[in-house]
């Protein structure tokens, strides 16, 4: 009986990796008291045992193990998912700010997630994609990206506050989004997450959401992209040709992806960002 590993380095919040097996056999998924573990099959299938509990996930369900207990786990031949494992409080955090409120203890989830879903199904791609991605250690963006995905998990399993985080939001005035505006532009390189700008705000993550879309007509993380941009062209204007690419300064700025870096720069000021390097010199 063979062991596997926790996915990512132990002292993660949230860490994703993909596992893989050549030929069928029985694993043992050590206890993790203090965190959950999602298995999403990427191909084949797998049987999972946990606390008096058996799933069989494929690639219409994944697997979700509570807190406390090994887990048995039989694969068939080429099998290979995604383990993704979570920090009770982590997840927890993430709850308390949709919700707008404490609960007394994290969640009990459901033992599956149906991936036939449409939340199902882009919670398993967005798991995919941060198996391969250097974005959890990306000092802007980590701690907003894990947060994305356990906010997505919430409202793709069933657990005892989902009819809560489902109900409606109460409406705001401008004041909390004028709130997180100002703390944007006071420290724009900090690795603001939406709980800490709902903190910033003087209230949940879904009434400031809310806040920002009647009056600003755009969404918390919109909006910091927006700020974030605009220091990233004064950046360009300001810097040195020869010793700045447009590339590290998009980087910088927490745009990983600089071909949307670069789209987003010519929709708004009308020109590429190597052109606003190069000054008008260059136009």
């Amino acid at each position: 009986m063979d062991e596997l590993g926790p996915a990512g380095p132990a002292l993660r919040p949230v860490g994703v990796r993909e596992s893989s097996v050549a030929a069928a056999r029985h694993a043992r998924l050590p206890e993790a008291a203090t965190r959950y573990t999602v298995a999403v099959p990427v191909h084949g299938a797998v049987e999972v045992s946990h606390r008096a509990h058996t799933v069989e996930a494929d690639a219409a369900r994944a697997a979700v193990l509570q807190p406390e207990g090994d887990s048995d786990m039989s694969f068939g031949d080429g099998f290979s998912c995604y383990l993704v494992t979570i920090d009770t409080g982590k997840l927890k955090d993430v709850l308390e700010h949709r919700l707008g409120h404490a609960v007394r203890r994290p969640p009990d989830l459901s033992e599956s997630l149906d991936l036939r879903t449409p939340a199902g199904r882009a919670w398993a791609r967005l798991a995919g994609l941060l198996a391969s991605s250097p974005v959890l250690r990306h000092p802007l963006l980590a701690d907003a990206v894990q947060e994305m995905l356990l906010a997505r998990l919430l409202l793709a399993l069933d657990h005892p506050y989902r009819d809560e985080l489902d109900a409606p939001v109460h409406s705001w005035g401008p004041g909390p989004a004028h709130r997180m505006v100002d703390a944007i532009e006071a420290s724009p390189r900090h690795p603001f997450t939406v709980a800490e700008l709902s903190d910033v705000a003087g209230v949940s993550v879904p009434a400031l959401r809310e806040c920002c879309r009647r009056h600003l007509d755009t969404s918390p993380t919109q909006q910091l992209r927006s700020i974030r941009l605009t220091r990233a062209r004064r950046e360009l204007t300001e810097a040195d040709f020869g010793w700045t690419s447009v590339a590290g300064v998009a980087s910088g700025w927490g745009f990983t992806n600089t071909g949307r870096f670069v789209a987003d720069f010519g929709n708004r000021y009308g020109e590429p960002p190597w052109q606003t390097l190069r000054g008008p010199a260059y136009a």
